[in-house]
């Protein structure tokens, strides 16, 4: 038998997460007052159904103990070894149609066998169809005495009030980690296992607060009667907290060796996908951290906005590692923006091929490229863009790096500052893909007219539609520089 089975509660004593739930139901046992319909809500895994067959032994036992069932009578036994014909469990997702409630009400005209009351638990009520749900409120209304009904769901809004109306709700509360740790040592201690801490932490962030899911993945790493975070480590292929924190602080300081710490655990077949996960609820407990020191935070909840995306993007897409790894260039490349004038010249590079750029038009000098980390080298810029090699392409093998970047300054009008602009523009919310696009593009002002010689055919389309046009016109107004027209090369 799983643990959770094994542990799950069979007495209201063990029910120690939802207090409020035991103690009405109790002292609703004590006092003979229970009622004909009960409706028990909310999260998944929180022990609903498990309170429903409790609710339903308690009614039904012949020697209750502090007004818990004594597991010891024949109804208790019966029902531990589903012998008793009186309590029916049924999965309203399989029992969906109108005629499964019909033939529940056929059957509960008849009085119970061994019961004193015939107790009907749906689950999962909310997957009845409508006319379910109509028969079913004829017998809510009008219930034998001797039948009682306990619905339980997920989804509340999806059950009419018709049906609520005529039911005692109880909504129950998640289960905090606090409980999900304790239950986990309560069975750690049974079943004599030596768990570290380290363990604990680690079952208990990726259950979501489930406990289900805890003792599921608790159960799995047991070895030898016990539980090792090395081998959580080793089995589930995930990053120890050493190196999850080495990686965020250097996505925090916008350090863009993490490209090459992140190709490192795809080559060592780690979970990347586990590992953005860890890194979310690290990034998570970070920031909220900070906020108790009254730290500024934009840069974490930033971070932490794109992991998240990306996380959720990876779910839809042919390869996870190439969308978890697109959104680490999209955040370092924002974080490339100057920041300090103090630090930076305010230059922009902008990339072209050299074949392409007249230059009795364009002032073209070499620069000398920071070797830095924390640069995005000209070889992460063409991965991001997806060159193959043709025409249109950034690279060019026989053309040394420095001599493809560009000296923004040199505009043909002194009133025009092409580091502004795209800065503007990011202030404006506009898309990744366009700021990136202009950054790595040749741009020109000279007689009212703005000439943007695009690096790449993915780049030119980033720039050239009707919605990138509008927004550099717009932030061009607001700069005060007359653009009679945008032509895009």
């Amino acid at each position: 038998m799983s643990l959770y089975l094994k542990y799950r509660p069979s007495d209201f004593d063990n029910l120690m997460w939802q207090k409020f739930v035991k103690e009405t139901l109790q002292k609703a046992i004590a006092q003979n007052k229970t009622v004909w319909a009960y409706l028990l809500c909310w999260p998944r895994w929180t022990w609903k159904t498990t309170t429903a067959r409790l609710l339903a032994k308690s009614i039904n036992c012949l020697n209750l103990k502090d007004w818990n069932p004594c597991n010891e009578c024949e109804i208790c036994k019966d029902f531990k070894e589903d012998k008793l014909v009186d309590i029916i469990e049924i999965d309203a997702a399989s029992h969906t149609w109108v005629d499964n409630i019909r033939e529940i009400i056929e059957r509960a005209k008849f009085t119970p066998n061994k019961t004193k009351f015939k107790i009907y638990i749906i689950d999962e009520v909310h997957m009845l169809s409508k006319g379910a749900f109509n028969a079913l409120l004829k017998i809510l209304e009008e219930p034998p005495s001797h039948v009682k009904f306990i619905l339980a769901t997920t989804e509340t809004n999806k059950v009419p009030e018709t049906i609520i109306s005529r039911c005692q709700r109880y909504d129950f509360k998640r289960i905090n980690d606090t409980d999900v740790k304790n239950r986990l040592k309560y069975i750690a201690e049974k079943e004599w296992i030596t768990v570290d801490d380290k363990s604990y932490d680690y079952i208990v962030s990726n259950s979501a607060w489930w406990l289900r899911n805890a003792i599921s993945l608790f159960e799995q790493m047991i070895v030898d009667n016990s539980i090792s975070y090395s081998n959580i480590v080793d089995k589930l292929w995930i990053i120890d907290n050493e190196k999850i924190d080495n990686i965020l602080n250097k996505l925090l300081n916008q350090n863009s060796s993490v490209i090459d710490d992140i190709n490192l655990l795809i080559e060592d077949w780690k979970n990347l996908k586990i590992f953005f996960k860890d890194l979310i609820f690290s990034l998570k407990n970070n920031i909220l951290s900070e906020i108790k020191l009254w730290n500024d935070i934009n840069n974490h909840i930033f971070i932490l906005d794109n992991l998240n995306k990306s996380y959720s993007e990876s779910k839809n897409t042919l390869d996870e590692n190439i969308t978890l790894m697109l959104w680490v260039f999209k955040i370092i490349s924002n974080y490339s923006e100057p920041t300090n004038n103090s630090n930076y010249d305010n230059k922009t590079h902008n990339i072209a091929k050299k074949q392409d750029i007249n230059k009795e038009d364009i002032n073209i000098k070499s620069n000398e490229i920071n070797n830095d980390d924390n640069n995005i080298k000209i070889d992460d810029i063409d991965d991001i863009f997806w060159n193959s090699g043709d025409d249109n392409s950034i690279k060019d093998n026989n053309t040394e790096v420095n001599d493809v970047f560009v000296d923004t300054k040199n505009s043909s009008s002194s009133d025009f500052d092409v580091s502004k602009f795209i800065g503007d523009l990011k202030n404006k919310w506009a898309k990744w893909s366009l700021t990136m696009a202009l950054r790595w593009s040749m741009i020109k002002y000279e007689n009212n007219i703005i000439l943007i010689k695009s690096s790449t055919s993915f780049t030119k389309k980033s720039i050239d539609n009707a919605d990138s046009i509008a927004l550099m016109k717009s932030v061009l107004d607001d700069m005060w520089i007359i653009v009679e027209k945008i032509d895009v090369l």
